[in-house]
């Protein structure tokens, strides 16, 4: 499983008259807050950070955090395919904005590597 950068969002959640509570959560996960505290409970603020995550996990800590019945209501009851998908699209959607994914161990070896060998031939 390879991990891939989302953003969290800043998402303030009115829970009742007198409780506002702050969260920070990927874009993909709103509609279940919007679901569960009703649409009009939710304000979605700013990009706060980006964070790394692995797609196909992301259906079963959703499914522990808020239920298999709501995120089967949700995303379908398909083994979290669509939700996989929606967390590459998010990917994507943050790679578009310019934001560049970071380097892995391996590529940074690569570079240093590449960079000794630049400078031994000079």
């Amino acid at each position: 499983m390879s991990k891939i950068n989302v953003e969290l969002h800043s998402v303030t959640v009115r829970r009742d008259a007198q409780t506002i509570t702050p969260v920070t959560v990927p874009e993909y996960e709103i509609p279940v807050l919007k679901n569960l505290f009703g649409k009009e409970n939710i304000t979605v603020n700013e990009v706060v950070r980006t964070i790394a995550v692995e797609p196909e996990g992301e259906y079963e800590r959703l499914c522990a955090k808020y239920g298999f019945e709501l995120i089967a209501k949700i995303f379908g009851e398909d083994d979290g395919l669509r939700l996989t998908e929606l967390v590459q699209k998010s990917e994507v959607a943050a790679q578009e904005e310019g934001q560049e994914k970071p380097l892995t161990k391996a590529e940074k070896a690569a570079a240093a590597k590449a960079e000794k060998e630049a400078a031994t031939q000079n």
